[in-house]
């Protein structure tokens, strides 16, 4: 950064608005925290642990992906093969509720925050009778997205019956002692302090307004939807681990998982993209974290998490590599939202880094030839011109439109362009994917737009060759 982040702006009118207590917002970027603000009394620096929540979430996803990379599940499994006492009350044509439909959060379990976050201590014992007692669903899974904790139980109920060990006690060997997370845990009593947690009866008249103590829950059987502790220097190498896919040494899960949880599955809503962001915006939800994917910006990763006594929210913006966090220590009080009061400004400002995709060899050795092709067309046989360059095509070329055809349509065509001008050294072809390239070939009085898109299998021959005149205003499709 040129000049150093001052948060203070952004974030007074949260502050002063008496959301909460105290409260952290913290910037990093690409691994390397830039900035902090902190507001109240309760002491809040980047070691600080606080309540995460539903942040947890994203910790009982990636323990589930690296029990499916040991070959103990699959995503697809009826979650009855793994919770044979499971009773789901459902139309008999409806799909059978499957791994994934809990992960993506399409299982078709009623919504349940109020009620799902109260139940962290509830004992295994009481779980298990919850799947025995009968589940409504509300809508077929996989047909739309509905947030549930309760699915999320059951997934940390997967864990705990396919590891033959406590769901906290997996996440911790597989998850959070390889990164060396130390302000991670699922228990106060594991942490030398934490931030206190603040709850406030409504804002009525003739009410205190002051905010009282909450006590913390303490783990149980519903810890995988909400119940761990982190630090802002914990989540901030929470979210570069995704930003890097790179895993430590040793960890259970690949950088394969990292990429699939950050993949939007479920969709959620398509709407205007939030000022000062630009363009639309596709809300989804992957395994554990929201995906926003915008027209205009590309992909922003997230998840809220609310708490009695807390909220928290950790969100990355996978172009630029920032990454911001926020707790706030009082019931409903929208950490989200001074996170995103930040991040987005920062996001129109900064330059993208999109990952780059490395063409195949194969489409950088098309590119090369044809270009000579085309040169070659002026003044060739068309005949000849075709079979000298009949190799690098795919057999559905010749059945479309004949090469020789092609060659002789260019060969009308550059007419109307006038002598070529030499060939770019070296040749720069936009390849958005792969085995894609377009490139232009210049001339006198305009140019020449060529496409191919290569065949998916060896030998990766062009499947698609197409052409198109530019003359001033005049277009013309020659193929």
């Amino acid at each position: 950064m040129s000049e150093p982040l001052d948060l203070a702006p952004s974030l007074e009118s949260f502050i002063t608005s008496n959301y909460s207590p105290s409260g952290i917002v913290a910037v990093a970027k690409d691994g390397e925290v830039l900035a902090t603000h902190t507001w109240g009394d309760d002491g809040y620096d980047v070691t600080t642990p606080f309540r995460v929540a539903s942040l947890t979430k994203s910790f009982t996803a990636l323990a589930l992906l690296t029990l499916r990379r040991a070959g103990k599940l699959t995503l697809d499994d009826e979650v009855v093969r793994h919770l044979p006492e499971l009773r789901v009350d459902a139309p008999a044509d409806w799909p059978t509720l499957r791994v994934r439909h809990l992960l993506s959060m399409s299982a078709g379990l009623a919504t349940d925050n109020p009620w799902g976050d109260r139940q962290e201590s509830l004992s295994r014992d009481s779980l298990n009778a919850m799947l025995a007692s009968g589940l409504r669903l509300v809508f077929p899974p996989g047909s739309a997205f509905e947030y549930s904790n309760l699915g999320y139980a059951f997934l940390g109920e997967i864990i705990t019956r396919l590891s033959g060990m406590d769901y906290r006690q997996y996440v911790k060997e597989s998850i959070i002692d390889p990164l060396g997370l130390r302000d991670t845990r699922f228990a106060a009593s594991e942490l030398s302090t934490t931030a206190t947690g603040y709850h406030r009866e409504p804002a009525l008249p003739g009410q205190p307004g002051g905010w009282w103590p909450q006590p913390a829950s303490g783990p149980g059987a519903f810890s995988p939807i909400g119940g761990l502790y982190s630090s802002v220097r914990d989540l901030v190498a929470w979210t570069n681990l995704y930003l890097t896919r790179q895993p430590p040494e040793g960890a259970r899960f690949t950088a394969a998982d990292l990429r699939e949880a950050q993949q939007g599955l479920t969709h959620r809503a398509t709407m205007q993209a939030p000022a000062p962001l630009r363009g639309l915006v596709t809300g989804s939800y992957g395994y554990g974290l929201g995906i926003e994917s915008y027209t205009d910006h590309g992909t922003l990763v997230s998840h809220s998490g609310g708490y009695p006594g807390f909220t928290a929210y950790m969100c990355w913006h996978v172009e630029t590599g920032y990454a911001v966090i926020a707790s706030a220590n009082g019931t409903h009080s929208a950490a989200p939202f001074p996170a995103r009061q930040v991040l987005l400004p920062l996001i129109v400002k900064a330059e993208s880094r999109s990952e780059e995709l490395e063409p195949w060899p194969e489409t950088v050795a098309a590119v090369a030839r044809l270009d000579e092709l085309v040169r070659d067309a002026v003044s060739g046989d068309a005949t000849e011109v075709a079979a000298r360059y009949a190799d690098l095509f795919a057999e559905n070329v010749e059945l479309d439109v004949p090469l020789a055809r092609r060659v002789e349509y260019l060969k009308q065509g550059l007419v109307n362009l006038g002598a070529l001008r030499p060939a770019a050294e070296p040749l720069t072809p936009k390849t958005p994917r792969p085995s894609v390239a377009s490139w232009t070939v210049h001339a006198e009085y305009g140019r020449l737009e060529l496409y191919i898109e290569l065949a998916p299998v060896a030998p990766f021959g062009v499947q698609t060759f197409s052409a198109e005149i530019k003359n001033g205003q005049s277009r013309i499709e020659l193929f």
